[in-house]
């Protein structure tokens, strides 16, 4: 065992009074954040020693999993399988709501109220979210801490990325309806949802979350967002005249995330967050026309290229029809392309999911209009500040977080809680 990894398992086995427990296994694994930023986590899988256990496939109850960040220490998950802790560790109990956070705090290094909120409090769950001073920021960071029936500690996790002020463009909050009601009812669309008990889709009026920077000037997709490091937004109609003859053969693709202590130490990165040149991005575009071309040819003018980016030492295009329909289910064919030579070795065409809805009934014609609905919900819609993180300043800006909990049923004209279909 290096000597590295020797260090963290006992300081973790002392951190944790895991005297009832021994080091079953462990390996090493890149994790990123939100924005893409990577670090390298030491996982260890202790079992506990007084319960036998033959099947080296399945961890028995009791077994706890820890991930410990290799070059902080910082913990970043904590699970007891089955809910079944032996740890002597001085856990903070579900009753005690203040030690629960003060106890994240210690474990984060992060100042509640000023990096992260509590926004879930349910029986033996408390769920947070990052905030800078109670405000939102995107992409969210996320931590949960869960108890078993005993009150016992049996999950902590932490993920993504959680700013602090330093990292904001602050400004006060200036947007106001006469700016949003428009971008909002450009949002404004039909929408069909599948109504499993039914098994029918459901004609809606709603208006998906989007963003809206301070000024007014410029929106951003929940997509953009989320789809930080080298994502780049197409529109790129794929078209041809002729079908390539060649059998495509798909090649497995290594997406594995587990990492070798050397590399681990040398703080090792991959070329997942390098901006795409004009150049890859022509050749990507041509390798994924020529992909169709090959697997289907029949469907030239029907797709539309929409996003680029690298991830796991590939090049992802993902294609969407140029005709969408109305349900919330897109359709989508991901195709994954070797960067060093520029040639598709395999893809994922989500038919297969949308097939499962193959049954279910259409939905029915909308009795009224997109307008007419569209002032029912006016009402309805929140505007909240929020944080976004923008690429081009590398910072966090203010932005309205334009979102509506509720929809119009497109045939009754009822305004409906869209969590509840």
């Amino acid at each position: 065992m290096h000597h590295k990894i020797k260090e963290i398992v006992d300081y973790t086995a002392e951190k944790f009074k895991l005297d009832n427990y021994y080091l079953k296994r462990h390996h090493i694994y890149q994790e990123k954040n939100g924005l893409n930023e990577e670090s390298f986590v030491l996982n260890m899988e202790w079992f506990p020693s007084k319960v036998k256990h033959t099947d080296d496939d399945h961890n028995p109850a009791g077994t706890a999993s820890i991930d410990v960040d290799i070059h902080t220490k910082l913990v970043r998950s904590i699970i007891f399988v089955q809910g079944v802790s032996y740890a002597h560790s001085n856990f903070p109990s579900a009753s005690e709501k203040e030690n629960i956070i003060e106890w994240v705090e210690e474990e984060t290094g992060l100042e509640f109220g000023r990096q992260f909120r509590l926004i879930g409090d349910e029986e033996r769950k408390l769920s947070f979210r990052a905030a800078v001073d109670n405000v939102a920021v995107y992409p969210a960071g996320s931590i949960d801490v869960k108890f078993n029936q005993e009150g016992q500690l049996v999950l902590f996790s932490i993920h993504g990325n959680f700013p602090n002020e330093s990292q904001l463009n602050w400004e006060p909050f200036s947007l106001t309806p006469e700016t949003t009601d428009p971008i909002a009812e450009e949002q404004f669309k039909l929408l069909e949802i599948p109504l499993e008990d039914e098994e029918k889709w459901k004609a809606v009026y709603g208006a998906p979350a989007v963003f809206v920077t301070n000024d007014g000037k410029r929106f951003i997709s929940f997509e953009e967002v989320e789809n930080q490091g080298s994502y780049v937004k197409k529109d790129v109609m794929l078209e041809w005249e002729s079908q390539i003859h060649e059998e495509f053969t798909k090649e497995s693709i290594d997406i594995s995330l587990e990492v070798t202590i050397e590399q681990a130490l040398a703080n090792e990165t991959n070329t997942d967050n390098q901006p795409l040149t004009k150049a890859e991005e022509d050749k990507a575009i041509t390798e994924t026309k020529q992909f169709m071309q090959r697997e289907y040819p029949n469907d030239s003018e029907k797709w539309k290229l929409t996003q680029l980016h690298r991830e796991h030492g590939y090049i992802f295009a993902e294609l969407k029809p140029a005709a969408p329909d109305q349900r919330v289910i897109e359709r989508k064919i991901k195709v994954v392309i070797d960067e060093e030579n520029y040639t598709a070795i395999n893809y994922f065409d989500n038919s297969v999911i949308l097939d499962m809805f193959g049954h279910f009934e259409s939905a029915d014609e909308p009795a009224i209009s997109k307008d007419t609905a569209f002032e029912k919900l006016r009402g309805h819609i929140d505007v909240t500040p929020v944080y976004v993180y923008d690429k081009e300043q590398e910072s966090y800006i203010l932005c309205g977080k334009i979102d509506c909990e509720y929809g119009v049923d497109a045939v009754t004209a009822e305004v409906i809680l869209l969590d509840e279909l």
